[in-house]
């Protein structure tokens, strides 16, 4: 199995990914498969060689203390089996698996996700403890410094829950715009904790040093000062002379610091208690040292979690949407000339459900998965890719943003080699991409067939569709007169591309009213007989939809054999827009694909792989 390593004192980089033993449960333990692991930014200090004093931690060492995942293995509590739980333990937690004891599990409710729970269970306990000792009031002033990050927004939530007028103190505009989302009546970023004329009843301080001493001076007569944040490299430095004189009441890290009795109290009170999580940052667990980074670089709004599964839309039987299903599944590695790509987004097309329903014949080998194009960011490179570089000089890199086409793209994570990328289109979010990659290789692919010249006349059958709208596109900016059939709704926009659409039915070829030098059929609508006649010639008629035009002379065009490399069609990939007819989150891909079925949309269906990913 991998574990993560502090190798060293150090920068990020010395985290390092090994392989270990599989783990083993000892007396009164169990083996959990770890999903989620928390990162905290002491770990991030305690990587640096920071805290000796206190913590006494050396290299090489294992971080990670708050893991969610299921028992694998219960020897001494066979009932624990199969059950999703978190744990809180003294480290070990960025692995694949580890041992806990039955003491420090607790149960997952259902509707909390694993990665929900890892987020939640060593903030939740520190807020709840940190909320019970203030004893708020309803319009209780309270000011929460570094109101941004994963434990200052839980309290902002909790306070304002309890009827308090929260003030937000946290650096940059998304960290106080999430304060805000979560019930903070303002927020303030820490050069007003200067020259601020506030008091305050309540003070929380997550960052402590200089924040920490300017939040105290905020405190009123009588007030209440938490001391707990370290985020600074130092606790607040308030004086007790000050304090008492005041008659404010100064309370510390042993607000945060619990027996194992207590600690698993308050974690089962978490998860039940409807809190809010904020995960800002998602990664795999073997690119722990990006969250590390981004911790520590302030970059992070919420909470980082280490990742070891990710979802995936599969089927294990032919049959209609409702076989499909998503699957928890480990996040691949890739191999020698293959990159990791996180999926943002993934379109749906026609050959999909086709695939899902049995019509090719393909014969199944397990589960398997569906989608064919995806948008995402590259989260990972193996060996030998071919225009990748360590150094961030090649196209390729660790987070650069991509379009793809890759079986199984109804995923968070799929494998990709680099003919199969192209940069995403600047401008465009991941779901408006995710629509480009399979229209405009299928359009391009075809149209090479027909051999586009200048001034001569293109028939599109299903011209709102992905793969005609795409085909419009690049025809009209070769210079060609593009002619489409579609439902009259979608006439106007199709007018406004510049293309002349007429309805489907009878009496066609006399509404189409003019010569036709080329056809691409995309309709499967038995159309090609009709298209070598408007034509005269079968060579000027491809289709992408109907296997039987063969028998009318004229060519079928299928992705599977000689398909385009997208880095060969990036120009046309950036240039092409397609409207989305719907958006769905991964969870409702069998949705996705019935209207898919359906038909009679404009432009592409698309699922959105981060709808529904908590943050």
């Amino acid at each position: 199995m991998n574990i993560v390593e502090v190798t060293q004192f150090g920068g990020p980089e010395v985290l390092r990914v090994r392989q270990s033993s599989p783990v083993t449960a000892g007396p009164g333990e169990v083996v959990i498969e770890v999903r989620a692991a928390d990162v905290l930014s002491i770990e991030v200090q305690l990587r640096t060689g920071w805290g000796q004093e206190w913590f006494g931690t050396q290299p090489p060492y294992v971080p990670g203390t708050a893991v969610a995942g299921v028992v694998r293995s219960a020897p001494e509590a066979g009932s624990w089996e199969g059950r999703r739980v978190a744990a809180l333990l003294p480290g070990g937690g960025y692995a694949e698996q580890v041992a806990a004891p039955l003491s420090a599990l607790v149960e997952v409710p259902d509707h909390v996700s694993l990665i929900s729970a890892a987020a939640l269970l060593q903030v939740g306990p520190a807020a709840l403890s940190l909320l019970d000792a203030a004893e708020l009031k309803p319009g209780a002033r309270v000011l929460v410094t570094g109101a941004g990050g994963a434990l200052g927004l839980v309290l902002v939530e909790l306070a304002a829950r309890a009827g308090a007028h929260v003030v937000g103190a946290a650096r940059g505009p998304a960290k106080r715009a999430r304060a805000l989302s979560l019930g903070a009546s303002s927020v303030v970023d820490y050069q007003a904790l200067v020259s601020g004329d506030l008091e305050f009843d309540v003070v929380f301080d997550g960052v402590g040093g200089q924040v920490g001493a300017d939040a105290f001076a905020l405190t009123a007569p009588g007030g209440v000062f938490f001391g707990y944040g370290v985020l600074s490299g130092e606790f607040a430095a308030v004086g007790p002379d000050e304090a008492e004189r005041r008659g404010v009441r100064l309370m510390g890290i042993e607000q945060v610091q619990f027996t194992p009795e207590a600690l698993h109290r308050l974690a089962e009170r978490t998860l039940t208690a409807g809190i809010t999580p904020t995960i800002g940052l998602t990664v795999p667990l073997d690119q722990a040292h990006r969250a590390h980074a981004a911790l520590e670089a302030r970059d992070v709004v919420g909470k980082a979690v280490l990742v070891t599964h990710g979802r995936a839309v599969r089927y294990s039987e032919h049959g209609g949407a409702e076989v499909l299903r998503v699957d928890e599944v480990p996040i691949p590695v890739p191999g020698p000339g293959q990159v990791r790509v996180a999926v943002r987004a993934a379109g749906v097309n026609a050959v999909d459900w086709k695939i899902r329903g049995g019509a090719f014949g393909i014969p199944l080998d397990g589960p398997t998965g569906t989608g064919l194009e995806f948008s995402g960011v590259i989260d990972a490179i193996g060996p030998d890719v071919d225009g990748a570089s360590v150094d961030g000089a090649g196209w390729l890199r660790v987070g650069q943003a991509v379009v793809g086409r890759h079986g199984g793209a109804l995923a968070d994570y799929v494998l990709a080699v680099p003919d199969d990328l192209a940069l995403k289109p600047d401008g465009l979010t991941h779901v408006e991409a995710a629509a480009l990659p399979v229209a405009v290789e299928t359009a391009a692919r075809a149209l090479g067939l027909l051999g586009l010249e200048e001034g001569r006349t293109l028939l599109i059958h299903a011209v709102a569709g992905g793969v005609g709208l795409a085909a419009a596109q690049l025809a009209i900016r070769a210079g060609l007169r593009v002619v489409g059939t579609a439902s009259e709704p979608h006439h106007p926009y199709l007018k406004g591309l510049g293309v002349h659409p007429v309805t489907y039915g009878e009496g066609l070829e006399e509404r189409i009213g003019e010569p036709v030098d080329l056809v691409l059929d995309a309709s499967g609508r038995d159309v090609v007989a009709m298209s070598v006649r408007l034509t005269g010639d079968p060579d000027k008629v491809v289709s992408i939809a109907d296997h039987g035009a063969g028998s009318h002379g004229a060519r079928f065009s299928s992705g599977s054999s000689n398909p385009i490399k997208l880095r060969e069609i990036s120009g046309e990939i950036a240039a092409t827009r397609l409207p989305i007819a719907a958006e769905f989150p991964l969870e409702q891909a069998a949705d996705a694909h019935r209207l898919s079925e359906h038909g009679h949309y404009l432009g592409k269906i698309v699922v959105n792989a981060e709808a529904n990913v908590p943050r």
